[in-house]
């Protein structure tokens, strides 16, 4: 049988342990993976290959949104037409 409680002794002794580490907050470049500020925003360093590299994944991902809603107002018509016509 489970014994919840020590369970749950285990796991409090286990993340005191971690919240105690020295190590300072801080976030990662997504470009690079360096550590950065904990308030840095867009969350890249300050190399300009990393900023340029973001905007363009920002770029791509934007343009992708915009083909996926195209795509699907497509299918959405055909769709809707379909089942329009079946009912006339």
């Amino acid at each position: 049988m489970v014994d919840v409680k020590k369970i749950k002794e285990n796991v409090s002794k286990v993340t005191s342990k971690i919240s105690s580490s020295k190590l300072p907050a801080h976030k990662h470049c997504r470009i690079c993976g360096i550590s950065i500020s904990p308030n840095a925003e867009p969350r890249v360093c300050k190399d300009q290959e990393c900023i340029d590299q973001h905007e363009k994944n920002l770029r791509n991902e934007k343009q992708m949104r915009i083909w996926m809603f195209i795509f699907f107002g497509i299918f959405a018509f055909i769709f809707l037409s379909s089942i329009l016509r079946q009912l006339m």
